[in-house]
This record gives structure tokens, C-alpha cells and sequence, in this order.
């Protein structure tokens, strides 16, 4: 999706349908479904997908998937995040079956998918970390000095 807002995409509808109405003495019914098409490849193009929030470097979180797409793609279910310029911090707990849209990495969860796991991305550098036990996701967060700002609940 080209991530046009739907504002625009009406907006350009709009002025779309006034100019056609200018120009035409009469409203032909072949006019408007231009019209309409044109409505609809926009909408089709707006951004969908409004409950997103940008966490920089191409990662972006949706609230109502519950997952962070980008280099490499956090399935649901996201319990907690948090972010700062240069981190991203995940606490996740798996759904109980794989997701076909996840086919970037094979997902592998040692503990099982009833079991919470946390993730470490480092923005600049585009490493995703994951899915890693506490005890693993602590020594990462020691070794890469992520600060104790960032925390999960």
C-alpha cells in the first residue's frame, strides 16, 4: 500500500468529481462510475491500517493484530513493548498455532507456545533478537546497555 491517508483520498475524490461536473453539461452515468472507480482505487490505496504506531526504522506496531512488522516481523500476541531511538523492547506470548503471513523466519519457541518470551531489536543496526527467554533477553539488554527506561510489564 502506498499509506495515502483517507482525507487525502477523499479530498482528491472530491475535487475529482467537481472538476468532471464542470466540464460536462450533462451527468452521464459512464462519468460517474469513472468517478467511482477513481473513488475506490484511492480509497484502495489510502492507508488502512490506523491503529498503527510508527516505532522508527521501518518497525511499526499494530494494536489491533498485536504484533511489530519491519525487518523481521514479531507475530501476535504482544503483551508489552516499549521503544526509544535506538531500541525495542517485546514481551510476547505465542498464539498457539503459526501464522502463514509470518513467513519471513521460522519461529521457533523452545519452551513451547504457552510460554511468555521477550524480544530485543536494535533499530540502527536492524538485528532482531527473539524469542529469547527472561533470563537470555536480560543478558542481551547488559551486553547492548539498553537502557532500564525501556521496561515491560
Amino acid at each position: 500500500m502506498l499509506g495515502i491517508p483517507f482525507n487525502v483520498s477523499l479530498f482528491c475524490f472530491v475535487i475529482l468529481l467537481f472538476l468532471y461536473m464542470r466540464n460536462t453539461s450533462n451527468t452521464s452515468r459512464k462519468g460517474l462510475g469513472i468517478c467511482a472507480l477513481c473513488f475506490v482505487i484511492l480509497v484502495s490505496l489510502s492507508k488502512c491500517d490506523t491503529d498503527g504506531k510508527d516505532l522508527g526504522n521501518g518497525f511499526d506496531y499494530s494494536s489491533e493484530h498485536k504484533h511489530i512488522t519491519g525487518k523481521i516481523d514479531i507475530p501476535p500476541t504482544i503483551i508489552w513493548y516499549d521503544y526509544d531511538k535506538y531500541f525495542i523492547v517485546v514481551k510476547q506470548r505465542p498464539e498457539k498455532f503459526h501464522d502463514a503471513i509470518y513467513d519471513k523466519k521460522e519461529y521457533v519457541y523452545p519452551l513451547g507456545r504457552d510460554t511468555i518470551y521477550y524480544w530485543l531489536i536494535i533499530k540502527q543496526e536492524q538485528k532482531v533478537f527473539g524469542p529469547l527467554n527472561y533470563d537470555s533477553f536480560q543478558q542481551l539488554r547488559k551486553e547492548y546497555e539498553v537502557p532500564d527506561k525501556l521496561m515491560l510489564e
